[in-house]
């Protein structure tokens, strides 16, 4: 059974790949995990310089911690779970690269906004489990 786990750093900020409108995946490292947010959301300025997808609507009203908010919304078509494999490492320092897993979903819902958000609507299509030790995992 595919699964990946990744451990609790304040809050659960885990690398995935957001596929572009050309079919290519690009690995974002800290992507929040929000399970008060009913959709996810990619930076608007990321949606016009890197995944140029189309804008497919725009949903008013949205209940926010902020308040009520408006949001444009695109169709990414596909959104990947990825590890992080170490690299190299220098004394206290470890660099690491994101790869791709076998646990994604395709045409997801996503606002626009100023973040990052991986939201329910993602969230809700794999058993996600909450370890005692403060780790995350997500399996099919």
């Amino acid at each position: 059974m595919p699964q990946v786990s990744y451990p609790k750093n304040k809050l659960y900020r885990i690398p995935v790949g957001f596929e572009d409108a050309a079919g290519e995946l690009h690995m974002m490292d800290r992507v929040l995990v929000d399970t008060g947010a009913s959709k996810c959301m990619v930076p608007t300025q990321i949606n016009r310089r890197l995944l140029h997808l189309t804008i497919e609507g725009r949903d008013c009203g949205v209940t926010t911690g902020g308040g009520a908010m408006d949001y444009s919304w695109v169709v990414v078509p596909r959104i990947v779970l990825c590890r992080r494999e170490e690299v190299a490492r220098l004394g206290p320092f470890v660099a690491y690269v994101p790869k791709p897993t076998d646990l994604f979903e395709t045409d997801i819902k996503t606002w626009l906004g100023d973040c990052f958000v991986v939201g329910m609507n993602f969230i809700e299509r794999f058993k996600v489990l909450l370890e005692k030790d403060g780790h995350i995992t997500f399996e099919r």
